[in-house]
């Protein structure tokens, strides 16, 4: 029988409000935290609607103990969760059983999830005013912004500008059984174009990876036990084996406090394009890959698209396709926020085109907070990642609390 964990957070809630945009699980965690404190909030989204939304028949690429809900409680971890279920719970686990117990943990422990969008937000006198999808409007003396990565997208700018027919991102599909019989281009050497292109060649299409780099890299299997000598050398960490990830765990604002030039590097390095080990059988051997090569330009072609590439030692050529997906991952770019207000966006420091955060995830608009992808520029790798939530759920949500 399933062990259920004891009731949560029986403490009384005060009147302030904080409202949080977004429902994955960096906004989960912090209204989780939040309820602890006993902070009155709430929360505007589709729970885990960007995980729900990936392609059946996708993993994660790190293990199971490295992805979950973040609360100040025992019980509630994605390990446990598969283990009661006879799920996986080390690796390879499938997405939508991730996305299952987001859903599962948010009906327990979170029903009042509004399944709304915020359409707008402003900044005004001293306090923010909120646009719903409902119609309704209201004021927030704190606002949270945890929105998913798939807001910030990265489609090539040679491809930018091409209809949704012809280019798409990894993250727009659900199921790629609408390409059977299709030529598609994917550009990328990362988890998800790896993983679409292996997919793709699944459901029947003709796939071929476009790599600007020498090689497709995998990494290697881990193993759940190991000797000594291999944890000391390659320690597991949240972000996968190695002495590095394991630094950006244990000491997670060790970046914040790093040169900036130096952390936007380890950012952008750190971790860089790869596949998970069990993706290399369906991959190599089964979709022709086209290394050291790169999109130069794009056009339609009747129904169909040009590319055309070019390859070190080679003459620049054309590949016709049906269709580009992008597998180019994510750039954060304040900007792209539609419903945050012209004259807020501009109040807003930046890292490049990311908000600058302070060490409690506080932008420079007092009262407005960003957690997620969009604080990797601030706080360095580990916020790429769910496991991030573990250091900013607990830190935003203590912030709040001494300045309420």
């Amino acid at each position: 029988m399933e062990r259920r964990p004891v009731a949560l957070y029986t403490r009384a809630v005060k009147t302030s409000t904080v409202a949080i945009i977004g429902a994955g699980p960096y906004g989960l965690s912090l209204a989780a935290y939040l309820r602890s404190r006993g902070l009155a909030f709430r929360i505007f989204g589709k729970p885990m609607e960007s995980w729900l939304g990936m392609a059946r028949g996708m993993y994660l690429k790190s293990l199971g103990f490295a992805t979950r809900i973040y609360t100040p409680e025992h019980g509630w971890s994605f390990v446990e969760y598969c283990r009661a279920r006879g799920l996986e719970s080390w690796e390879p686990c499938a997405i939508s059983d991730f996305a299952e117990y987001g859903l599962w943990m948010q009906r327990q422990v979170l029903p009042e999830v509004e399944q709304v969008l915020v359409e707008s937000l402003a900044a005004r006198n001293g306090s923010f005013e909120i646009g719903l999808s409902t119609g309704e409007g209201l004021k927030a003396a704190r606002v949270v912004v945890a929105v998913g990565a798939n807001s910030f997208a990265r489609i090539p700018e040679q491809l930018r500008d091409l209809p949704p027919a012809l280019v798409s991102h990894t993250s727009n599909h659900h199921d790629f059984a609408a390409f059977a019989g299709k030529d598609v281009a994917l550009i990328g050497a990362g988890q998800s174009a790896l993983e679409a292109a292996a997919l793709l060649h699944e459901r029947g299409a003709r796939p071929q990876l476009i790599v600007r780099g020498p090689e497709v890299i995998f990494h290697g299997k881990l193993a759940p036990r190991r000797s000594l000598l291999d944890r000391l050398r390659q320690p597991i960490s949240v972000l996968g084996p190695g002495q590095l990830s394991w630094v950006l765990e244990k000491f997670p604002w060790a970046m914040y406090y790093a040169p900036e030039g130096k952390r936007l590097r380890l950012l952008r390095r750190h971790l860089g394009p790869a596949g998970a080990w069990w993706l290399r059988e369906r991959v190599e051997g089964k979709v022709p890959v086209h290394t050291r090569c790169m999109v130069v330009r794009a056009a339609p072609a009747g129904n169909r698209l040009r590319l055309h590439l070019r390859q070190d030692g080679q003459e620049d050529r054309e590949l016709e396709v049906d269709h580009a997906v992008a597998g180019s991952g994510f750039e954060v770019d304040v900007d792209r926020l539609a419903f945050l207000a012209p004259d807020l966006r501009a109040r807003i420091a930046r890292i490049e085109k990311a908000p600058r955060l302070s060490p409690n995830f506080e932008s420079s608009v007092p009262g407005l907070y960003f957690m997620g992808l969009a604080s990797a520029y601030s706080f360095g790798p580990l916020f790429r990642f769910v496991a991030g939530a573990s250091c900013a759920a607990p830190t935003v949500a203590r912030r709040i609390a001494r300045t309420t």
